[in-house]
């Protein structure tokens, strides 16, 4: 999924991205000379987000708050593991399941296990040429990185675009099929300084700023990170500052089970998504915000000191028992 591309890609530099204050002025310092985006923001069609069955790549233009990134990757197949299988639905979330397939006596060192049990080639980074991303404070245009062909810009200013501005991605001359993907630069979030407890029996209330216009906002939590088949919620809701997830996603999350360090993430964001050759690739932007997150009943821990009084740490899991 995109939220992994972004821990690996980022990891891919120790350039520390340019940061600025909130006040800094918008000017556009591009060189390159691309052509502006062509849409109007407000009615510029957005596809949204490609089906898990046929998605090989994925672009981000994404805020973090003190930086903001350019970045993305392109295969010629799809992962099997990240073909999810969707559980509980209550209200505007959803719970998906990552499948761990087996393939009798394994398979080769190029090779990864399909869903069917049979082995197949693992899927092979592309070069899909340049891409351009116009409509930014500056203009972006990515070569393929070596190794894996990884797209990346990590010096982009600080606020990166103003809201509401059109962004506009390109692959032009590129041997498995042009295409154009759009995106709306969204108001950056911002949360209160708080937990998501996370109760069975109990709704969840996730409150931020809103910002009406195209944009949704996306939760994901996942409090399961050694389980043999992880399981993440996720939410989509619209952007009016507040969001209800129901009890009935919540228990079935902490029913498939909860080890390790929970985590969870808040975003608003635009999606859009266009066809090439191997499958389907989409543009994703967005500001995304991690708060914290407990599972009550649980404490995660790394040794014993963790743990309340009368509780040892479970190291395979990191759970207090």
């Amino acid at each position: 999924m995109t939220w992994l591309l972004l821990l690996g890609l980022a990891a891919c530099t120790d350039d520390a991205p340019d940061t600025a204050t909130d006040d800094t002025e918008l000017e556009d310092t591009s060189s390159e000379g691309l052509a502006p985006p062509e849409g109007d923001p407000a009615t510029v069609e957005l596809a949204g987000e490609c089906p898990m069955e046929s998605h090989i790549g994925a672009f981000t233009v994404a805020d973090y708050g003190d930086y903001t990134i350019a970045e993305g990757s392109v295969s010629d197949a799809i992962v099997p593991v990240t073909v999810l299988t969707a559980g509980t639905a209550a209200g505007d979330c959803q719970l998906f399941k990552r499948e761990n397939p087996f393939c009798e006596g394994g398979c080769e060192s190029d090779e990864t296990c399909g869903l069917d049990g049979i082995c197949v080639p693992y899927p092979s980074s592309l070069d899909v040429g340049q891409v351009s991303i116009a409509g930014l404070v500056r203009d972006v245009v990515m070569d393929p990185i070596q190794p894996g062909d990884k797209y990346f810009d990590t010096s982009l200013p600080q606020p990166a675009a103003a809201s509401g501005d059109l962004l506009q991605l390109r692959v032009e001359d590129s041997n498995y099929g042009n295409f154009d993907l759009h995106g709306i630069a969204v108001e950056p979030l911002v949360l209160p300084e708080t937990t998501l407890v996370l109760a069975e029996g109990q709704d969840l209330t996730v409150n931020w700023t809103a910002s009406p216009g195209r944009a949704r906002v996306e939760l994901r939590l996942s409090i399961d990170q050694h389980g043999s088949s992880p399981s993440t919620l996720v939410c989509d809701f619209e952007d009016d500052g507040e969001g209800l997830v129901p009890a009935a996603a919540i228990d079935a999350l902490v029913v498939a089970g909860v080890t390790g360090f929970p985590n969870g993430s808040l975003a608003r964001r635009t999606v859009d998504q266009a066809e090439m050759d191997p499958g389907c690739v989409d543009l994703v932007t967005q500001s995304r915000r991690n708060p914290p997150v407990r599972v009550a009943g649980f404490t995660p821990c790394t040794d014993d000191e963790d743990c309340p009084e009368g509780l040892t740490c479970n190291l395979a899991i990191e759970i207090c028992e």
